[in-house]
Order: C-alpha cells, then structure tokens, then sequence
C-alpha cells in the first residue's frame, strides 16, 4: 500500500492487505487478483450465470477449444533474418517489394479482418514504479513449455531461442533447419546459428489468447534470457508493445489479449546481466552490419637465434621467395 501509514484513513480496513486506508470492497489490487483468476477459469462457479452465458443459453465456442496443460516449465537458463533468405537474389526480391509500394503507392490485396481497437490507459500502468527503463520480459508458452525470461524487442529482425532452453524442451537436433546467415549485434560480432526450428507458441489468457507457429534461430551463447520475441513475430500477432505499460496487447477472436509484464524479475534479470562474467551478446540484431577480418594470416619469424624474445610478424600471401628476403633482411 502506497502513501504515509500516518495518513492513512483509520475508519477504513482491508482484509486484503490487512491495513488501514481504504475497504476491502474498494480494494483494486484484490479486483485485479480476482480477474486474473476468472480469466484462467478458476474461479468460474462463483461468476454469475447472466455474465458467463452468451444469448440464448448457446455454449461459448470456445468452451469445447480449451488448450491442454503444459507439461513443463522453463524458468531459467542452466549452464539472419527468416524473410529475407541468404542468397543475393532473394535480398534483391526483399528490398524490391517495399520499393514498388514506395513508388506506386500499391499494397497487395489482403481480406478485411474487423479487429478490435487496441489501446492504452493509465489503469496499465498503475502498478508500475515510474519512472523506469526497464525491459519488457515476459512469460510465453512454447510448445509444452511455459518459458520464462523472454526478452520481446522489436530492434531484433529475428526471433531467437538460446541452445540451453532448446535442450530443456527436449527437441531433437534433427528438427534444426540449418542456415548460412549470420547474426550481427551492436558490437558488430557475429554470431552463426545452429539452425532455424518450428515451434508452436502460445499467448495471453484464455480465451483472449492466439497460438501461432514462430521460427526460431537457435543460437549457442549465454544469456539471462531464454528467448528474444523479434519483429518478425510482433508483426505476425498485429501486436502493439508499450514500454511506458510494459505491456503487450494483441488482437484474438474473443476481444484484445495481453501479455504483461513482471517488473522485480525484469530487474533481476538486469542486475544477473551485469553480475555475469563474461559479457554477453546482447541479440538486437542489425542489418547491413559490416565485420572486418584479417585478410591474411601472418607468420612469426625469429629475429635473433640467441634471444627467442625478439621476434616479428610477416605476411604469408607473398610468395616463398619475397617472404625469405624479408626474413634476411631483418
């Protein structure tokens, strides 16, 4: 409960929070609790009769799609670009089509799909410390899996799934698609896929919830997170991310579903970032990056036989000839 204790209104009692200031039939964090309950369907004997049943007593349709239990949870980690393609061709097709609706103002035919009117209010927010800068972390299912710490960031043009948490969900390694493209990051490193696999991906509580297919690129490096949400599948879902609500919203066949966020995990997740020892690569991926490499390899040659300290570096493109005057002569 937020404010000075000593101000608080002393008339006034919650059995909730077991303090004084407001009734408990005010109490806004006890309604919050109890609407998160009915959403995951556990609390439907309690909820009237009138609320739950649509027009002429007909059975919800989604009453019989009620999805199965996860058998597992992940919760933390133990121990290119999917549309574009790696070929020159198919970059040259990718830059193309955005070119021609630059240029002619023409979109391809899509059907009209009516969907809600997703916004934002203050009511999101209200649980939130503010100020903050905090990431948006969330709780995603995947496959059998309830998995944790999963970084959304809409600067990764790639959706990826770290090596560790594809180990824990036991998938075999045969299911890897390989691929030739690599990862560039901020740093300007780059990191080569193990390969791209095809996992089912759940959202939101039910029934305002959407389960869509989503390409990973497994990556083997470390990391707090177990997976990072990129654009490709924000755009998939039609979904608006908030990092002032830290909140996703997204638009299903039962109204706007969410995805919140948990703001103490997310910050301690950034402290066990920065505690870790090596620095880690921190996956917003960046197109068009630029890597420079040694264009040959260089050999070391002794520069006095009495003092195998002193030694110097030549290059090993040159030819068995050049190379051996320029040992000489130094």
């Amino acid at each position: 409960m937020k404010g000075d204790p000593n101000k608080r209104s002393r008339d006034k009692y919650c059995c909730f929070h077991y303090d004084h200031d407001h009734d408990i039939t005010d109490c806004y964090d006890l309604k919050q609790q109890i609407k998160a309950l009915i959403r995951q369907g556990k609390l439907q004997r309690f909820v009237s009769k009138e609320r739950m049943d649509p027009p002429q007593e007909q059975a919800p349709r989604w009453e019989n799609k009620r999805p199965s239990l996860p058998i597992g949870d992940i919760r933390m980690i133990v121990g290119g670009t999917m549309a574009v393609g790696s070929s020159k061709k198919a970059r040259k097709t990718y830059l193309k089509m955005v070119q021609n609706v630059q240029l002619t103002g023409s979109v391809p035919k899509m059907s009209r799909i009516d969907n809600p009117i997703i916004k934002f209010s203050e009511e999101d927010a209200r649980c939130l410390h503010h100020p903050h800068d905090d990431a948006l972390v969330v709780n995603i299912r995947v496959g059998d899996y309830n998995t944790h710490r999963v970084l959304v960031d809409s600067g990764s043009s790639a959706d990826i799934l770290y090596y560790p948490t594809f180990q824990q969900m036991r998938i075999d390694r045969e299911r890897l698609i390989l691929m030739n493209a690599p990862l560039v990051g901020f740093r300007g490193t780059r990191v080569f896929p193990l390969g791209a696999v095809t996992l089912s991906v759940t959202v939101g509580d039910y029934p305002q919830q959407i389960t869509k297919d989503i390409t990973f690129l497994v990556v083997d490096c470390s990391s707090v997170y177990n997976a990072i949400l990129g654009r490709p599948t924000l755009n998939s879902w039609k979904a608006v991310t908030s990092s002032y609500h830290l909140m996703i919203k997204f638009p299903t066949d039962y109204g706007v579903g969410e995805l919140r966020r948990n703001q103490v995990a997310v910050r301690e997740f950034y402290i066990a970032m920065i505690e870790m020892d090596d620095h880690l690569q921190t996956m917003n991926i960046e197109e068009h990056q630029t890597v420079t490499e040694p264009i040959e390899r260089l050999e070391e040659i002794p520069l006095d036989d009495s003092k195998p300290d002193r030694t110097t570096r030549i290059g090993t493109l040159a030819s068995p000839t050049v190379r051996q005057a320029l040992t000489t002569f130094f």
